[in-house]
């Protein structure tokens, strides 16, 4: 498991992954560039009145980064197959991660309270 301490490095793990794919150029690199843009305005708006709001969204962006990395170094999946994955499971990536059943509650708990 990488440890990852401030943006920079958070940012270059993804950059990394997507540089070594065949898939930096396209409608993939668009999608992965508005998350990108997304996510730095989330993070620029959060303060103690916004951070229970915002916080569920930058889950998902990181899901769906995540996901992304995951799915395109198959060759299988066109750009476009891989972002309507995306966005269709993103929200359940990390309950399924920890084990749960997409059938199961997830525990109280802000990791699974993803938008």
């Amino acid at each position: 498991m990488t440890v990852f301490t401030s943006k920079i490095e958070y940012l270059d793990g993804f950059q990394k992954k997507f540089t070594d794919s065949n898939r930096e150029n396209g409608v993939l690199a668009s999608y992965v560039e508005k998350q990108l843009t997304l996510l730095d305005q989330l993070v620029a708006e959060i303060s103690p009145e916004t951070f229970w709001a915002i916080t569920p969204d930058i889950l998902g962006i990181d899901a769906k980064l995540v996901l992304v990395t995951e799915m395109m170094r198959f060759d299988d999946f066109s750009d476009d197959e891989i972002i309507r994955i995306v966005e269709n499971d993103y929200r359940f990536y990390l309950k399924e991660l920890c084990g749960y059943n997409l059938g199961t509650k997830a525990k109280h708990s802000l990791v699974f309270n993803v938008r």
